[in-house]
Parts: structure tokens; C-alpha cells; sequence
């Protein structure tokens, strides 16, 4: 059963939010209506689409992964999921029935991040942050990535990339993705004559995020648009 949440206005610019695509920032926000008042949920991505997706043509995998990577929702037990900064940034109505679910391990919580990661900006979910970083990666880190990864990020059309910049490069490393570099750039350059990153201007462009945590280069085939001359 869904529940009604609300949302800040500073969400929009909160730095776990920009690094999102557009549809798993709209995930992140189904998961407040899927969880108890305890911020807890079941995890269930084939539910979460056909509730909240049925008119779209997305990776709801992808989303999720989005959101795992990202730590805004972690996943414990058989099937069962928590929003970690939950109670920082919502009001449950008292009469809202106690949680029926497991309580999830007790280091599963942390102050949400809001803001555009400006050095000392203020945390409107709570908190303050205190250092200017994407992720876990530092300016510097992006100022001298890996071997491939530069080639890789401008291969990205910027309506999708957005800002996820530095959380791209930890799993661009962690991956090993250097080591194969100039076969996930091929794979990008395919890609970009394929049926979905040309129609209705580029809307299924998958996120590199989703792109780096899928894998996809591998075996991957790729359906080109074929240019007719009648």
C-alpha cells in the first residue's frame, strides 16, 4: 500500500539527486511511497515498474542500480530494502501503522545530502556539508581521470550525464574499465547510431552510470538505424 510523502523544494538540488538520471530520481521518490514509517520497503523492481512506469520504456534494473550505487536506498535480509535518510526528511502521519517489516542492521542510516556540493553549503534535509566532492571522488580525481575515461565521459550527450560525474569514475575504476577502454568506446560510437539513442531526441539514452554498472559493452548487440533511400 502506497503511503502520501512530501518533498522539499531543496531536493531538486540535493547532491545525491542531481547525480540521478531523470526517471530514478522519480524512483527515489516512489520508494518514500513504497516505504513504512519506518523508512523500510520491499524490494521489488518488477512491482516498481509496472506501478510507477507502465507507460515508459526504461531499465528499471538500471534505475535501481542507480539508486544502490548511489546509497540512497540499500538492500538487506530476503527482499527487503530502507531509505537511510527516511526519518531525516519526512513526517509520518501518527496514525500510520508501525512497520510489519525487519528492522535492517543498525549502521543502515545517514543524514541525507542536499544542496549543489558547494564547500560548506547548507544540508536542507539536515546537516551540513563540508567538502567539495562528487561521490567519493575528489576535484582533483576528475582533473586527472584514468586512462579512457575522459573520451568516455564526453561521449555523453549533457542532457543525460548530468552531474554524476564523480560517482561514474569510482565505478569506472572499480570495473576495470581502463583495461578495456577502447572497446567500451566502439561499443559507445554503435550505440549512437542505434534506434534508442536516436528516436524522439535521444529519451532512452541510458545514464553512464546505469551504462558503467550494467556492463553493457559486454555482448552487447546493437540494432543500427538503417537510412532508407526510397
Amino acid at each position: 500500500m502506497a503511503h502520501i510523502r512530501t518533498i522539499k523544494p531543496e531536493f531538486f538540488t540535493s547532491v545525491d539527486v542531481v547525480g540521478l538520471s531523470p526517471l530514478a530520481r522519480l524512483l527515489y521518490i516512489a520508494t518514500w511511497l513504497e516505504a513504512d514509517r519506518e523508512g523500510r520497503l520491499l524490494w521489488k523492481p518488477s512491482t516498481f515498474k509496472l506501478r510507477y512506469f507502465p507507460a515508459d520504456n526504461c531499465d528499471i534494473a538500471g534505475l535501481c542500480a542507480e539508486l544502490l550505487d548511489a546509497e540512497l536506498v540499500v538492500v538487506y535480509g530476503a527482499g527487503y530494502a530502507v531509505v537511510p535518510s527516511f526519518n531525516t526528511h519526512q513526517r509520518v502521519n501518527p496514525r500510520e501503522g508501525a512497520s510489519r517489516l525487519p528492522a535492517p542492521p543498525s549502521d543502515m542510516t545517514r543524514e541525507a545530502r542536499v544542496g549543489t556540493g558547494d564547500a560548506g553549503e547548507i544540508d536542507a534535509q539536515g546537516g551540513r556539508e563540508g567538502k567539495e566532492k562528487e561521490g567519493d571522488i575528489s576535484r582533483s580525481a576528475l582533473n586527472d581521470p584514468p586512462s579512457g575515461f575522459a573520451a568516455f565521459w564526453a561521449s555523453w550527450p549533457k542532457s543525460v550525464r548530468k552531474q554524476a560525474q564523480g560517482k561514474c569514475l569510482q565505478v569506472w575504476k572499480k570495473a576495470g574499465a581502463e583495461s578495456v577502454a577502447a572497446e567500451i568506446l566502439d561499443h559507445l560510437e554503435a550505440l549512437k547510431q542505434s534506434l534508442d539513442w536516436t528516436k524522439n531526441d535521444g529519451q532512452f539514452i541510458p545514464a553512464p552510470l546505469s551504462y558503467l554498472n550494467g556492463r553493457r559493452w559486454e555482448g552487447a548487440e546493437v540494432n543500427v538505424v538503417q537510412e532508407s533511400f526510397v
